[in-house]
């Protein structure tokens, strides 16, 4: 199970790096945004697991479905990384 556990961490891991790239660059790129907007927007990167996701089912970006589920990836992966660090997957 171990081997499926960590394809799935590094999947996500690697999802959630562009993850986090499409939220910065969406962000970056809205002409509808006020530069402190922006800003706000990109401090809340720092709290990437909740903020991508609230950024793309209630910031109004308009992501096609993929990028939804996407914007996950990052959560789940922090997830299974403390699951690693823990012992609990093994």
């Amino acid at each position: 199970m171990l081997p499926v556990i960590w394809a799935t961490f590094v999947l996500c891991a690697v999802g959630g790096f562009l993850a986090i790239a499409a939220y910065w660059l969406d962000v970056q790129d809205r002409p509808d945004f006020t530069a402190r907007v922006r800003m706000a927007w990109s401090a809340a990167i720092f709290l990437f697991p909740v903020s991508i996701p609230a950024y793309a089912f209630f910031g109004g970006p308009g992501w096609p479905r993929l990028l939804k589920v996407a914007a996950f990836l990052p959560a789940i992966g922090l997830t299974l990384f403390a699951g690693f660090l823990t012992g609990r997957l093994r």
